[in-house]
């Protein structure tokens, strides 16, 4: 008998801890992964606004050879004028990875029809958060002088 009251108050234990675990396995998304995620397909469809909602207060866009610090509603108006001038675009990834500091990096190619432009998305942690801190696009030069 007094087995079966240990087992019972064991099990009354674990339960919670067990409930708890698979929550945090399961319940939170793995948000630096969902950020990194979803941009290709937002590029190729131009959905400025997709990517912005993971941006961080104040963006860094660098386009061709211009590049400021934008806040996150002009940093969207940026990216959304920039990927609507082409008729057609489609991204590709060419790395992605993780630096050393934690934070995570995107470099893929942006075609679109009027030449392919060489993308660098960073993705830091901010307030325990992923956020979209730069993004750069610069012109490839296929065979041609600079």
């Amino acid at each position: 008998m007094l087995y079966d009251s240990r087992k019972y108050d064991f099990m009354k234990v674990l339960r919670p801890i067990l409930l708890f675990i698979f929550c945090l396995l399961f319940c939170f998304p793995a948000d630096s992964q969902d950020v990194i995620s979803t941009i290709p397909a937002a590029l190729k469809t131009a959905n400025a606004s997709s990517i912005a909602k993971n941006f961080d207060k104040r963006v860094d866009i660098t386009i061709d050879e211009n590049a400021d610090n934008y806040s996150r509603e002009q940093a969207e108006m940026i990216l959304k004028s920039f990927l609507g001038k082409f008729s057609s675009r489609d991204f590709s990834v060419v790395h992605k990875g993780n630096s050393t500091d934690g934070a995570q990096y995107i470099i893929g190619s942006l075609k679109t029809n009027t030449g392919n432009f060489r993308t660098y998305i960073y993705v830091k942690k901010s307030d325990g958060v992923n956020y979209i801190q730069e993004i750069r696009f610069e012109k490839e030069w296929l065979g041609e002088e600079q």
